[in-house]
């Protein structure tokens, strides 16, 4: 018997609520919220955003921008 053909003690909302309440159980509110967004895939591409914001600018580079402004910040 494959899962398509099997038939399921639970709709699909009673699941979803079980396992919900499960993760309540099991983390409390505030961790079951923090794992359920950890499961999002997200918005947009991270990607394109990635060659937007830093473009042709090396590792290096970078690492000596944040070096001068961490300096700044100490004075």
């Amino acid at each position: 018997m494959t899962v398509a053909e099997q038939q399921f003690a639970r709709s699909d909302m009673a699941l979803r609520q079980t396992g919900y309440m499960a993760l309540i159980q099991s983390l409390g509110y505030a961790d079951a919220i923090r794992f359920l967004l950890q499961l999002s895939p997200g918005e947009g591409d991270y990607l394109e955003w990635q060659d937007r914001l830093f473009g042709d600018v090396s590792v290096d580079e970078l690492y000596e921008q944040a070096q001068k402004h961490w300096r700044r910040s100490q004075e």
